[in-house]
C-alpha cells in the first residue's frame, strides 16, 4: 500500500476545515486611512428620571471594528464598532490594540456591536451612545422585522465589514415618547482585532 495516498484525504479535510473559519486580518498592522469614515448618532430624551431632556448628537471621523468571542448572550460572536469623533490617527492604534481604547473613550463615541449566527447574518444589534454625563446603551434590534429594516445591507467576510445602517430606536410611556436614540451608519472598514470577550 502507498503511504502516501493515506495522507492526502487527511490533508485535504485539514485545509477545507482552515479555510471555511473566518478570521479577522489580525496579522496585518492598521493604518490611519483605513479608519477614516462618517457617522451621525442623535439622542432625543423627551422625558426621563435620569437622563437630562434635550437633543444630543455626535459626529464621527473614524471607526475601529473588533471581532469578538464569547460576547453575552449566548457566548456568541460579534463585531465591535467603536465610532469616534476624532479622525484616526497611528497614535490610536495602540490604545486600541493594547487598551481596549479607553483612552480614546474618554470624549464622546458610540459603539455598535452586531452579533453574528449562521452565515455571519446579524441576529441582533445593541448601540451604545456616550457623551459626558449621558451613556445610554440599548438592544436596537433583534426582531426579524427590525433586523431586515436596518440591517439588510451588512456584509462581513472575515476580513471587512461593509455597514450601510439608517434608523431609530425609540421608548414611550402611556403612548408617548421618552427617548429616541437614532443612527446613520455607511462604512466599509478592515476588521483587524480579534478578541475573547
Amino acid at each position: 500500500m502507498d503511504v502516501t495516498s493515506t495522507k492526502w484525504p487527511l490533508l485535504i479535510v485539514t485545509a477545507c476545515c482552515a479555510l471555511s473559519v473566518p478570521r479577522a486580518n489580525s496579522g496585518v498592522p492598521p493604518r490611519a486611512q483605513d479608519f477614516q469614515t462618517k457617522a451621525v448618532f442623535e439622542l432625543v430624551v423627551r422625558n426621563s428620571n435620569v437622563l437630562k431632556p434635550g437633543t444630543s448628537r455626535i459626529a464621527t471621523e473614524s471607526a475601529f471594528v473588533t471581532l469578538a468571542h464569547g460576547l453575552i448572550p449566548g457566548n456568541s460572536d460579534g463585531l465591535e464598532i467603536q465610532f469616534f469623533v476624532k479622525p484616526y490617527t497611528d497614535a490610536m492604534t495602540a490604545d486600541i490594540l493594547n487598551n481596549d481604547a479607553k483612552e480614546s473613550k474618554k470624549g464622546d463615541y458610540a459603539a455598535l456591536v452586531l452579533f453574528l449566527g449562521k452565515a455571519n447574518k446579524v441576529w441582533q444589534a445593541n448601540l451604545s451612545y456616550v457623551i459626558p454625563g449621558t451613556t445610554v446603551a440599548r438592544t436596537v434590534a433583534w426582531k426579524p422585522e427590525e433586523l431586515a429594516k436596518y440591517f439588510s445591507n451588512c456584509k462581513f467576510d472575515g476580513k471587512r465589514l461593509v455597514l450601510k445602517s439608517k434608523g431609530s430606536y425609540s421608548e414611550a410611556e402611556s403612548g408617548e415618547e421618552r427617548m429616541r436614540l437614532s443612527w446613520n451608519v455607511d462604512l466599509d472598514l478592515p476588521v483587524v482585532r480579534e478578541v475573547k470577550r
